[in-house]
């Protein structure tokens, strides 16, 4: 049991915030034989129990978006990543959409590859950034709809399957 994952688990950004200026590692997941969310990272927990502000703090801190759960737990299937975890969460339960949104405005909506995480794999040592989906209304233009956005055009394919009735009902919402 990771002290990072539990604050993350419990919502608790300020201990966080301290356990990762003392140098806690961010991207350290719990053992896959854990009881509770076994092999989930701090940014997976935070996902799970719908703490925004401690999946902020964990993003802007460098959380490593494209890690996976190693196991299945609390109706969560194994290989997901932070941002898949939300948008099952967002899609079942009332009261999800604020992580989710948070995740989507920092993530890729394929492979959960952050811009930090896309300027680190640069070759050219520039900085990288996501790109949102051209056909998606303007940020803001829906409370609940931040857009999706990718890293490249072979995530955007990827995606385009589950991500055109989304990006249709939110420009009839508009």
């Amino acid at each position: 049991m990771t002290p990072l994952c539990v604050v993350c688990q419990h919502g608790n950004a300020p201990v966080a915030a301290a356990l990762l200026d003392g140098g806690a590692d961010i991207n350290l997941a719990r053992p896959p034989r854990h009881s509770v969310l076994p092999g989930f990272t701090p940014l997976m927990c935070a996902a799970v129990a719908n703490h925004a502000g401690v999946v902020k703090l964990l993003l802007e801190r460098g959380a490593d978006g494209t890690m996976k759960n190693a196991r299945a737990a609390r109706g969560i299937d194994a290989g997901l990543t932070a941002l898949d975890i939300a948008r099952h969460r967002a899609n079942d339960k009332a009261g999800f959409a604020e992580t989710f949104a948070v995740l989507r405005l920092w993530c890729c909506s394929t492979c959960g590859v952050t811009s930090s995480g896309l300027s680190a794999m640069a070759a050219t040592g520039g900085e990288q950034h996501l790109r949102r989906c051209g056909n998606c209304p303007a940020r803001g233009s829906s409370a609940q709809y931040t857009g999706a956005q990718y890293c490249g055009t072979e995530c955007q394919r990827a995606d385009w399957g589950r991500h055109r009735g989304e990006c249709a009902e939110a420009r009839r919402a508009r």
